[in-house]
């Protein structure tokens, strides 16, 4: 009578196991189903040139990466302006009021185009009083996250920013004082 348990309890673990497959699956599909719309909402945010990516870690070109408020790192392209903001949590407060700087400029020569994965790039120049740039954006295949490369015409110090690109209807953004 004990194998009989036995054997009905490890027919149970059986299908407990399958139904936590079965649910581990749906959930892979509907993240699958959330990051494909996503994708889209940010390729229509970069064809209708109305873009934030929100940058959760910058890259200065000597290769360290810092995690970053993704609200005050970014990299907008609204109404043919681009803006470039970092933002530390330095006890100075630096020329943007949020210890760093904030930079924007007209953007110029925007170009897009879509690789064989699927990848969208963006490239642009971007030319104010305080910045002559070009930037070049990837957004992944499938998801909303993107990295941005910022390589001044004229220092050579590129940077690199990663997060999500959102619409920029849908972006939460606090802009520092702007050069």
């Amino acid at each position: 009578m004990r194998n009989d348990t036995s054997y009905g309890s490890k027919i149970d673990n059986k299908g407990s196991q399958k139904s936590r497959e079965r649910n581990q699956q749906e959930r892979l599909a509907q993240d699958a189903v959330e990051g494909q719309e996503e994708f889209n909402a940010a390729v229509q945010a970069i064809n209708n040139q109305s873009f934030v990516l929100e940058a959760n870690n910058i890259q200065p070109m000597n290769g360290q990466v810092f995690y970053v408020n993704s609200n005050t790192n970014f990299v907008s392209l609204n109404d043919g302006q681009a803006m470039v903001q970092i933002a530390s949590n330095s006890p100075y407060p630096g020329p943007n009021g949020l210890g760093g700087i904030t930079v924007q400029g007209s953007a110029s020569n925007i170009q897009t185009k879509q690789d064989d994965k699927g990848n969208v790039y963006l490239n642009m120049n971007v030319q104010g009083v305080f910045i002559s740039a070009t930037v070049s954006l990837m957004l992944t295949n499938g998801t909303n996250n993107a990295t941005v490369t910022v390589d001044p015409n004229f220092s050579g110090r590129n940077l690199r920013m990663t997060g999500t690109l959102l619409p920029y209807s849908q972006s939460n953004i606090f802009q520092g004082t702007t050069y």
